[in-house]
């Protein structure tokens, strides 16, 4: 029997409006591409501005604020998929080029991380190439990760440049990997490569091709985009109320780090490097000594 009352259609409809709500709309970025062809599913492409190695740069965190902010009022996106059109780099590290008596891309990346991790979205991200310090740290918080064999090299390099990962790094990777792996890691600053990431934990799973690769991820995402939101997201916060680490723990490594950075010899050496894609660029997990006067810095083919 359908009411009598005039007030109860409209007010209905109005419940039902979160699900009604059109595909998400957004802006044309300068450090992310955006993608909403796939129902369900957002595809973000990596490419920050002025330099070849996509850094972690004030230019991308802002993008990437908007696009979450956007993300948390969206009930049709069910997954989000992270990756990076740059050959052999997925997010270098951080850019330190930042005002160290004003350090806000400090706590806004922090938070940007966390608000990323609390989205009810699924987030995935898919690494073809070199993901260090302040790129790792993000990954890291990401619900699932995965990268090829060939190119692929994880790491937090920063205590062997003289201060510790800033951005919540440790907090992510020592719940992934455990209390010994994560002191090796951290405390040496050495790579690692997909395969032996996928063994320890850093990663879901490693393939031989970019294309094994989209194929497994695209199976995860067409199924997951079939779900409520509603279910998934409860689903992401029961497992985040498991694992995921206090913000407050990560702003306090963000603290260390930007009083470490203090020290003229420590900022002298991450003023060595060219930026650009180089040996010494690509490889930094295996040159890190080398900023100790350790050796000279090998060659290595492209």
């Amino acid at each position: 029997m359908f009411p009598t009352n005039p007030l109860i259609a409209p007010l209905a409809l109005l419940a039902l409006l979160p699900a009604l709500t059109t595909s998400l709309i957004l802006p044309n970025y300068t450090s992310i591409i955006t993608s909403t062809a796939k129902p369900g599913i957002l595809d973000v492409t990596i490419h920050t501005t002025n330099n070849t190695i996509n850094l972690w740069n004030a230019d991308f965190v802002a993008n990437m604020k908007d696009l979450v902010s956007r993300l948390k009022d969206d009930n049709d996106t069910k997954v989000v998929v992270f990756r990076s059109d740059v050959p052999k780099y997925f997010i270098a590290h951080a850019d330190l080029n930042f005002d160290l008596e004003n350090p806000t891309l400090v706590t806004d990346s922090i938070q940007l991380i966390e608000d990323v991790a609390n989205l009810r979205q699924t987030t995935i991200g898919l690494v073809s190439g070199v993901v260090r310090g302040g790129g790792n740290e993000f990954l890291v918080s990401l619900d699932m990760r995965f990268a090829t064999k060939t190119h692929t090299f994880l790491g937090q390099p920063e205590v062997g440049i003289g201060f510790i990962p800033g951005l919540g790094g440790i907090q992510w990777l020592a719940r992934l990997i455990g209390r010994g792996r994560a002191m090796e890691y951290i405390l040496t600053g050495k790579d690692i490569n997909a395969n032996d990431a996928e063994r320890i934990g850093w990663i879901n799973k490693a393939f031989d091709t970019d294309v094994e690769m989209e194929g497994y991820v695209a199976s995860l995402t067409s199924r997951l985009a079939l779900f409520d939101l509603a279910a998934i997201g409860a689903g992401k916060h029961a497992v985040n109320v498991a694992t995921k680490p206090a913000v407050e723990a990560s702003l306090a490594d963000g603290k260390v780090f930007v009083e470490l950075f203090k020290d003229p010899a420590v900022a002298a050496r991450t003023r060595l490097g060219t930026l650009n894609d180089n040996d010494g660029e690509r490889f930094f997990g295996e040159v890190l000594p080398a900023l100790y006067g350790a050796g000279p810095i090998p060659s290595r083919r492209r």
